[in-house]
């Protein structure tokens, strides 16, 4: 599916320069030939249609694309040199500079190209790096040119040496800012991405992988699996479509409801004891809640026991819940990687929130999970 607004970007398959005027014809849906003609005319203007040009190759991004490149044809190159040739007389019938300067001006803008096309093919090889160094030289070298003209040139070559310096600077730093903040952006959308499939992993592995879990076992209980599939349709129902469960009730309240429901379908006695100010149930609450809730299931399962303790407190904003059990022990470090229930569940769920989690487990004296929530 497309997205709403789709964002300009840049077509390098098409490309005769930079693949901006491609990019613009397949955003706006015309023909590319009227957007070259559009460039090239503007660039009479007062070298319109290069600065807009070279702003929007800083500033779009490429398209992702497999396709190979199609050569330009005559037509294309012929606009290219009409819209350079444009854009250097607009400069000199504007300010009355004279041939030097332009040829000066001339280099300074092939100098762009090169630097401009080594920053979109990556800085990956050292002949993307030499082209950007022979790019930034010649840029560097036109900008000194025109300072020593200008200073012999009047105000007017003054003017034109600051405008070009500044936007020589311009071409080089604005490409890589830009890319940096691109890089941010997506490595922040990736692990926006990450952390909400974790998040569904845990929430299938403590709802339907367990209830599907507790059905195989009562298989022969018709009512018992009717009961448990109902129960979990019920579950899933209010997590995917109501987003006012969890602003309807406060953490205590949701930790004694989740060990309702372990207490329903593991028939053991779990017995909350909560000291301190009771708090709104938030993400952050409910990340807690639901961890304690999945130690309360592994209890349950695998500890051999009819009770599991569970103690939760809310003291100098530090929001902490304590489940224990005697029975079965295990180690932590020997658990098998395939099992999710406590490093994914219990502490990835706690510390993608910023909390911790202890675990303290022998097989003599049973299992103690600690998890801790700053608020």
């Amino acid at each position: 599916m497309s997205a709403l607004y789709p964002r300009l970007t840049r077509d390098r398959s098409r490309r005769v320069i930079a693949g901006v005027a491609s990019g613009v014809a397949g955003h706006f849906g015309v023909d590319v030939k009227w957007v070259r003609l559009f460039f090239v005319v503007a660039s009479f203007t007062g070298g319109i249609g290069v600065l807009l040009y070279t702003g929007l190759w800083m500033f779009a991004p490429v398209a992702e694309s497999t396709e190979p490149r199609q050569r330009p044809g005559a037509l294309d190159v012929f606009l290219v040199l009409v819209g350079f040739a444009g854009a250097l007389m607009s400069l000199q019938s504007s300010s009355g500079v004279g041939s030097a300067v332009l040829f000066v001006v001339g280099v300074l803008i092939v100098g762009a190209i090169i630097a401009l096309q080594a920053y979109d093919r990556g800085m990956a090889s050292w002949k993307n790096l030499a082209a950007l160094a022979l790019g930034a030289l010649l840029m560097m070298g036109g900008v000194l040119a025109l300072a020593l003209m200008g200073e012999s040139s009047g105000v007017a070559g003054v003017v034109v040496s600051v405008l070009v310096t500044v936007l020589g600077v311009a071409v080089l730093v604005v490409p890589l800012i830009t890319k940096l903040a691109n890089s941010l952006v997506a490595e922040r959308e990736q692990k926006a991405v990450a952390d909400q499939r974790a998040e569904i992993a845990s929430r299938l592995h403590d709802s339907v992988l367990q209830t599907l879990a507790l059905i195989q076992r009562q298989a022969g209980d018709p009512d018992e699996v009717v009961r448990l599939a109902r129960g979990q349709e019920r579950e899933l129902r209010a997590w995917l479509f109501d987003d006012t469960v969890s602003n309807h009730t406060t953490t205590f309240a949701a930790l004694c409801k989740a060990a309702g429901e372990v207490e329903d379908a593991y028939g053991i006695v779990i017995k909350p004891v909560t000291v301190g100010e009771d708090i709104p149930f938030g993400e952050r609450a409910e990340a807690v809640v639901l961890a304690a809730r999945e130690a309360m299931v592994n209890a349950a399962k695998h500890a051999g026991v009819d009770t599991v303790d569970v103690y939760a407190e809310h003291l100098a904003g530090r929001l902490t819940v304590f489940v224990r059990d005697r029975g079965k022990g295990f180690d932590p470090e020997a658990v098998p990687t395939d099992r999710h229930g406590l490093r994914d569940s219990i502490v990835g769920r706690v510390e993608r929130v910023g909390g911790e989690v202890h675990v303290v487990a022998s097989e003599s004296s049973g299992t103690e999970i600690e998890l801790a929530l700053d608020l």
